[in-house]
């Protein structure tokens, strides 16, 4: 009984009216819905698989602040073969960031 809404749908079982719960099929690896009070149980419909996105939006200044405590962390690889263009310092440290536009790498 899914609607065609901008979100999830609420689903109620056929038998007993009460709210249908999302869970995986180990089996058949699939999401289905079912109802604690009885043994009914449905697929969902594939546009229905994601229960819960979480997408987070970076600002410039935030990206900065991660740039600038890369300096001190230990655990990261540093480099001598990279000379800074503006304070000409010969040693950087560098990591990668992958995105969906591709991976990027970074040195501080």
């Amino acid at each position: 009984m899914a609607g065609s809404g901008a979100g999830p749908t609420l689903r109620f079982c056929p038998e007993s009216n009460d709210l249908l719960y999302p869970r995986e099929d180990k089996e058949r690896r699939v999401l289905v819905y079912f109802c604690r009070s009885c043994q009914y149980q449905e697929d969902a419909d594939p546009k229905d698989w994601c229960v819960y996105r979480n997408e987070v939006q970076h600002t410039s200044r935030e990206k900065t602040v991660v740039l600038q405590d890369v300096r001190s962390d230990p655990t990261l690889p540093r480099t001598r073969d990279v000379r800074c263009p503006v304070c000409t310092h010969d040693e950087a440290v560098f990591f990668t960031s992958s995105t969906e536009e591709g991976m990027t790498l970074y040195f501080s």
